[in-house]
């Protein structure tokens, strides 16, 4: 049953605190959530650059071989650290999914596009890490998920192919992406934020909205009604051009609600754990 509207309100209230006030309080709502949780391997290197890392953390060994989702944190593409995001991955090992979280370099060290040619070059380790690790990971196509800058990187390295293509990939080798609150159609760069990482970057390279979308792996794209960070424009514009996407729009949630509900103790929201588990069941093909 989903939980009362007023307790998903107050829920992305306390997480919206934790972020917003740094990444130490982001640490201590995941260690609430996470609780012990640690990866299986922590600090693969994926590249040299020191924040060219990932953690992998798997399912219980009856549930594998697991299918593998790549998550990308957000933090407006200048912070974040995939040591705070254990929450995300307890949910998704919980469902019987592999999870890999790399961190990336981050702005002002690099700008567009090289935040997300390193999400390319994560999921081309992830792929080869699966097909290396036959009895841990299903080596059949992998899932993308994200929330916030993290959606965007997803969603970007998979609708232009330059990305993949750079590492040896092709779209084909994606079974669907998740976007939590993602920007997709944010042209021109009015927020600080975009005018820092994106700089003269013309539109027709940066937004995913603008990019050949025909052959895209399906989507599923969640949006929180209340979200003034990321207007939901953005997921139903990209929606409304993708092949095969679904959209789904929260009442009374946030920019950050939409990475509350995956949490497991307290702020787990069902309208967003649900539509994610039947999209994921139909990507790998795993029952749920």
């Amino acid at each position: 049953m989903p939980r009362p509207k007023l307790f998903i309100v107050a829920a992305n209230a306390l997480l919206a605190t934790f972020l917003l006030a740094g990444c130490d309080k982001l640490g201590a709502f995941n260690s609430l959530q996470a609780g012990d949780l640690t990866p299986d391997l922590a600090d693969i290197p994926y590249g040299p650059d020191p924040r060219q890392k990932m953690d992998i953390y798997l399912p219980p060994a009856h549930l594998r071989p697991a299918p593998l989702i790549v998550w990308f944190y957000g933090g407006s593409w200048d912070s974040g650290d995939k040591r705070k995001y254990a929450f995300v991955a307890k949910r998704f090992i919980e469902m019987g999914y592999g999870v890999a979280i790399p961190d990336y370099r981050l702005v002002p060290a690099v700008h567009y596009p090289a935040f997300v040619a390193d999400g390319a070059r994560a999921v081309a380790f992830a792929q080869q890490y699966a097909v290396s690790h036959p009895n841990e990971i299903d080596d059949k196509k992998l899932v993308l998920a994200g929330h916030s800058a993290g959606a965007y990187n997803a969603v970007q390295l998979v609708a232009n192919p330059a990305f993949l293509h750079n590492v040896g990939m092709a779209r084909e080798d994606i079974a669907g992406i998740i976007g939590l609150s993602g920007p997709y159609d944010f042209y021109p760069y009015d927020v600080t934020a975009t005018q820092i990482a994106f700089g003269d970057t013309a539109a027709k390279d940066s937004q995913p909205v603008n990019q050949d979308l025909h052959d895209m792996p399906p989507l599923l794209l969640i949006t929180g009604e209340d979200d003034h960070t990321v207007f939901p424009r953005n997921s139903i514009r990209l929606a409304a051009l993708a092949p095969d996407a679904k959209l789904v729009t929260i009442p009374g949630t946030g920019h950050v609600g939409t990475v509350v509900g995956l949490g497991t103790f307290l702020t787990g929201d069902t309208r967003i754990t649900v539509p994610i588990g039947q999209f994921l069941a139909r990507a790998t093909r795993k029952s749920y």
